[in-house]
């Protein structure tokens, strides 16, 4: 996935919430856009 310059503050947000210390807002980011995913690498 190609990031543009307006996408940068979305993007920053998104991947410190999935890859920071803290738990509870990475769990709650993945279950609320659990049925949005359309293509998962597992």
């Amino acid at each position: 996935m190609q990031v543009t310059i307006e996408d940068v503050e979305q993007a920053d947000d998104i991947f410190t919430t999935l890859m920071g210390d803290k738990v509870e807002p990475r769990r709650e980011f993945i279950q609320s856009h659990a049925l949005e995913v359309t293509d998962l690498d597992v």
